[in-house]
């Protein structure tokens, strides 16, 4: 599914390294949180993963696929299996929770009637449907969360990257995303989440990927 072989990635600009001779391999279908300290890499890693920075030396491998072989032209069509959560949500504020997520499935194609059935089970799942009408302002850190959730899996990706997703919630908020990873993980996703915050994620099933920084 993921395979990290020998990676090394400089700061850019610099001699000096975020990690070097980095090594992992992720399961389809597992529960990941990848930790250490701030500087440790994690960002830098889920980056790496969307083909937002390219490594140093080393390989990876996502889906059977060497991503150092993707050219510009099909990182849109590989990043279509991903998911991602980021700890800024970035929904768009003049739109509806709905029409958020739903904006996600129209950028690649979706038909209206799919989109419906899509975007209404998973708000279903995340426990936000009575949501569905209000806007970003109108909700709570937690809440708009979950709406980036739901954004991040109406198409259906194999992976769901998770960047920080908790960073600026509550820690009951900060909960409820952990379970939800978790539940999402549940349904056959792989979840690959970087956070600073495993107290979270205390009691879940997940395993952990600690990285060690610098060298």
């Amino acid at each position: 599914m993921i395979e990290f072989t020998h990676v090394t990635k400089r700061y850019e600009g610099s001699t000096e390294n975020v990690f070097q001779d980095f090594n992992a391999e992720i399961q389809a279908g597992e529960f990941i949180l990848l930790t250490g300290e701030s500087g440790a890499g994690k960002t830098t890693l889920i980056r790496l993963l969307l083909k937002d920075t390219e490594v140093t030396s080393g390989k990876i491998h996502v889906l059977d696929q060497d991503i150092e072989q993707i050219g510009e032209r099909e990182i849109p069509f590989y990043r279509r299996k991903l998911g991602v959560v980021f700890q800024k949500d970035n929904l768009l504020p003049e739109r509806t929770v709905y029409q958020n997520v739903e904006l996600a499935r129209l950028i690649t194609g979706g038909g209206h009637r799919d989109n419906r059935a899509a975007v209404s089970s998973l708000l279903m799942l995340l426990g936000i449907s009575h949501l569905h009408k209000r806007y970003p302002s109108q909700l709570s850190g937690g809440e708009r969360q979950k709406v980036c959730l739901a954004r991040a899996l109406v198409n259906y990706p194999s992976i769901l990257l998770a960047d920080e997703p908790t960073g600026n919630l509550s820690y009951e908020e900060s909960r409820e995303i952990m379970r939800l990873l978790e539940l999402v993980h549940r349904q056959g996703i792989t979840v690959v989440a970087a956070t600073h915050d495993k107290a979270s994620a205390q009691g879940l099933e997940y395993r952990e990927i600690m990285l060690a920084g610098r060298k």
